[in-house]
């Protein structure tokens, strides 16, 4: 084999060794985390309590959602419904961070409170 081909072919041969190793000491990025997925009306059938309000202080659902409060405040709060809700439902203490779900199976009008701060009302329609 002439010299210039035998040069030729170690450096090929090293090229190949060469990526090979590169590609082999590299690590593999790992998957990327699925990100959760919010649906549009999963997100607006979700009332934050903060700065001493509910909000919305309204709001309009069909029979049968699921309704969540989440406390984003820096008090402690709950979700309690009042005397002359169709349904009676009420939370626990709510810390910062804590949450709360009601499912609303039939057509009305809602109203609830925060026990701990009455002033803080808010009400949920129900439509069929």
């Amino acid at each position: 084999m002439p010299s210039s081909l035998r040069i030729l072919s170690v450096f090929a041969c090293s090229m190949v060794l060469l990526l090979a190793a590169a590609g082999c000491t590299a690590p593999a990025a790992p998957p990327a985390a699925p990100q959760a997925q919010v649906t549009p009306a999963a997100a607006s059938n979700v009332i934050t309590i903060k700065d001493f309000v509910f909000d919305p202080s309204s709001l309009t659902v069909k029979a049968g959602t699921t309704v969540t409060w989440v406390n984003q405040g820096s008090a402690t709060h709950t979700v309690s419904s009042d005397q002359n809700s169709p349904v009676q439902f009420a939370s626990a203490q709510l810390p910062t961070g804590a949450s709360y779900s009601f499912t609303f199976a039939s057509p009305g009008s809602y109203p609830y409170h925060c026990s701990i701060h009455p002033s803080m009302v808010g009400t949920i329609r129900v439509e069929a």
